[in-house]
């Protein structure tokens, strides 16, 4: 090994030559990309075709919808590529910036700028972003996200380290030896995308709805045609300008954009309270949960430790203890702790001859070193003895801190390799002190646990301190259930009796957090893991939400959805309520744009065999989607809402969208047969369905804004005047086709409305029994 690293001139070579770190794993989509996605839509196509059929028989007004379309795309766009940017602009501060050698000295550059050849430095919490051969130092590497396999795997010098893999133990410098696309965890990705999305509930729904109906478009479309060409006195313009109506409406192309905008608009309001959001839509997944599963550390703690108080019982007490922190690699807290408080003092000599040092690492919970004659360990007591008596010494002293232990084994039987061997009764342990730390508890810490229990948050602390350590901690923030297990004492673990039955786990490993995670996901519950560390990694994988701390490890951040950058546990409240206020109001707005869906596919398929002209023509249903669907669609889904999720989505399509879209359609073909016997002219017949259905509308978006506020109340009266202008005012009237109606046109447009809103409330009241069933049904 070149100890220097590569030269700048070597370096200038390596990109000359292309070997240089290019990748786009992490990045967002571009912003093409973005484009092409918004653009290139089904809805769009059909909005396209349609237009160039009614500009096919010359009636250009009727095309106002493609306009409208073109809106809600560009408006799309721009909150997405907004959105875009910020995140990027924040993963730049996030991403891990790994240390190389060059020309002799260490420093920082981006991962882009890794080259093939370069001298890397791996520590504690790194994960290996480029395949790599170590040269020097002994490190543990999980390599569960590439192979499967949960076990740390030891890596000595000579032996590969895998892209995607992170360091638990040790240190090491390492060759790179492939880069970009080269990378084992860049070919896997470009293979198979196997990355965990978050499960959006509201875009499956939305998604099957649309898939469905586009599947219905066309052959809906073509039968419509037909039927109007077969109404006597048809022309070619009326015929496909009602086709159009027919078919525009069919689609909820508004709610799918609705619903992207407001999660964009989520992710930059997140982002000015520092939180990264690495997936869109565990937004919705984070506003759903129910149950938050917290590694204590950092979270409630600030993370960082002092030390309390210590008890010397042998002389070579400091001795141990300094020539173990002498030779550890890893900077954890309690480490970082433990050097500040006994490497500063008057130099201590070290123990000689030393042979092997064991690095820290969470499935192990000790660190130490070893003499041909002898092992002094650091750590939990009963993670590096059996003794009883030294056990209940220590823990008997431990008065709710956190202990570590310093013992002597006379004979050397711990490898690096054990989590803990069974000793001979001729080897024997000898207590040479331990010490008592504290962690340093959040100022905020009883606020947010508060906020969880205030909002039916269940709360779960799992940890892999001592039992009694953590319960001290937690009783501290106002955990009111105090119930807790030490699974270091339970050999085969219940784990769904277990997460039943108690609130805290203490002395977990990195793969019983991960079961326990399991364990509540099988009872139904929607979980969000929080951590900082690789032992946290394996959890946070598996839950349905995951937070991670932005002073934490490069590895839990990339394995995070969400991404504290100020390490400020307290922002989790804050993305909770951005998640409930997107998804309540999407809910609340999803009747409204699914009510048009259900009354325009009814309308289709009914006008197929009705031999009467079709109430609408697009340019009236353009006027109805902005004032009673789009317009009031939007500002809802912007008001501040932070009330718990009650998934409504169904419950509201069955409630208030079926009932409603029943409602219009039965009124619509009960009013065009009326008026085709009575010889209304297209004016009276277009105005009156419109007023009509403006009206059953309107009070559909009453029920939907209840309880009525400051700002639901104006939009009622906004929606109201928009319609009293456009009646109002000569010319805007004439622009859609408006007319005075006869005494004969108003008593036939009351009557039928006034019928209309009677079936309403008959089938709201049907709805809401079928609804109750459904959904009793489902949770049974």
């Amino acid at each position: 090994m070149n100890p220097t690293g590569l030269t700048k001139e070597q370096v200038a070579e390596k990109i000359k030559q292309g070997k240089i770190n290019h990748t786009s794993r992490g990045k967002s989509n571009s912003i093409p990309k973005i484009i092409t996605k918004n653009t290139l839509t089904i809805f769009n196509l059909v909005n396209l075709i349609l237009a160039i059929m009614v500009a096919a028989v010359g009636s250009y007004k009727n095309m106002l919808f493609i306009f409208i379309a073109i809106a809600n795309t560009l408006i799309s766009v721009v909150n997405e590529i907004r959105a875009k940017k910020t995140v990027d602009k924040m993963r730049l501060v996030s991403e891990q910036r790994p240390t190389v050698i060059r020309d002799g000295k260490p420093i920082q550059i981006d991962q882009n700028q890794i080259v093939e050849g370069d001298l890397i430095v791996f520590s504690l919490g790194d994960q290996v972003i480029v395949d790599s051969k170590i040269e020097e130092g002994i490190v543990e590497v999980n390599e569960a996200f590439i192979t499967g396999e949960q076990d740390n795997i030891k890596k000595l010098p000579g032996n590969e380290l895998i892209s995607g893999s992170f360091i638990v133990s040790g240190s090491c410098k390492a060759i790179v030896t492939a880069v970009g696309s080269q990378n084992l965890v860049t070919k896997l990705e470009a293979t198979a995308r196997t990355i965990k999305t978050a499960d959006s509930k509201l875009f499956t729904l939305m998604n099957n709805i649309v898939k469905y109906i586009s599947f219905a478009l066309i052959p809906i479309g073509a039968l419509v045609l037909w039927a109007r060409f077969r109404v006597a006195g048809t022309t070619a313009e009326i015929a496909i300008t009602s086709t159009v109506a027919a078919l525009i409406n069919m689609i909820p192309e508004g709610l799918v954009l609705l619903t992207s905008s407001v999660l964009a608009l989520a992710t930059i309001r997140l982002s000015r309270k520092k939180v990264l959001v690495q997936d869109l839509y565990a937004i919705e997944t984070l506003a759903r949960v129910d149950t938050v599963a917290i590694d204590k550390t950092g979270t409630l703690t600030t993370g960082k430790m002092t030390v309390h108080d210590y008890t010397a019982i042998e002389k070579s007490f400091e001795r141990a203890l300094v020539s173990i922190l002498s030779h550890q690699a890893t900077d954890n807290a309690t480490v970082t702790a433990l050097k500040q408080k006994f490497l500063k003092k008057v130099k201590i000599q070290e123990i000689e001859g030393i042979t092997e040092i064991i690095d820290f690492s969470s499935d192990r919970k000790y660190s130490g070193l070893k003499t041909k004659t002898a092992a002094y360990l650091l750590g939990a007591v009963e993670f590096i003895t059996d003794d009883k008596e030294i056990i209940k010494q220590v823990k008997s002293s431990s008065a709710g801190y956190r202990t570590l232990a310093v013992i002597k084994r006379s004979v050397v039987s711990m490898s690096a390799d054990s989590e803990k061997e069974k000793k001979p009764a001729k080897f024997t342990d000898k207590l040479l002190g331990f010490i008592h730390l504290e962690d340093e508890i959040r100022s905020d810490a009883k606020d947010i646990v508060n906020y969880f229990y205030d909002n039916d948050i269940a709360i779960k602390i799992i940890s892999g301190d001592d039992l009694a350590a953590v319960a001290s901690i937690v009783s501290r923030v106002g955990v009111k259930d105090l119930s807790g297990v030490d699974l270091s004492t339970i050999k085969n673990p219940n784990y769904t009796k277990l997460v039943r039955e108690n609130t805290i786990f203490a002395r977990v490993t990195p793969a019983q957090k991960k079961s326990l995670i399991l364990a509540l996901k099988k009872q139904g519950k929607t979980v969000a893991m929080t951590g900082d560390g690789v032992n946290d990694i394996l959890a946070m994988k598996e839950a349905d939400c995951s937070l991670a701390i932005g002073e934490g490890s490069d590895a839990a951040r990339r394995s995070a959805k969400f991404v504290l950058l100020d390490s400020d546990f307290k922002a989790v409240p804050s993305i909770i309520a951005e998640g409930r206020q997107s998804i309540n109001n999407l809910e609340r707005s999803t009747a409204l744009f699914l009510a048009k869906t259900v009354y325009a596919s009814i309308l289709a398929v009914a006008f197929v065999f009705l031999p009467v002209n079709y109430p609408f023509s697009p340019i009236e249903m353009t006027l109805l989607n902005f004032a009673c669907i789009g317009f009031p669609g939007l500002i809802l889904s912007l008001e501040r809402n932070t009330d718990r999720i009650k998934n409504r989505f169904i419950r509201n399509i069955l409630e208030y969208s079926f009932p409603i879209g029943l409602t219009v359609s039965i009124c619509m073909a009960t009013l065009s047969i009326i008026a085709h016997i009575n010889n209304f002219s297209r004016p009276e017949l277009t105005t009156a369905s419109v007023f009509i259905t403006f009206t059953i509308d309107l009070i559909l978006i009453y029920w939907i804004s209840r309880p009525l506020n400051k700002l639901r109340t104006t939009l009622i009266f906004t929606i109201i005047g928009i319609m009293a202008v456009v009646y109002g005012i000569p010319l805007i009237r004439d622009f859609f086709e408006f007319t005075f109606l006869t005494e004969n046109g108003l008593i036939v447009m009351f009557a039928v409305l006034a019928v209309g809103l009677a079936i309403f409330e008959l089938m709201k009241n049907l709805m809401r029994h079928l609804s109750d069933r459904i959904l009793t049904d489902t949770h049974a």
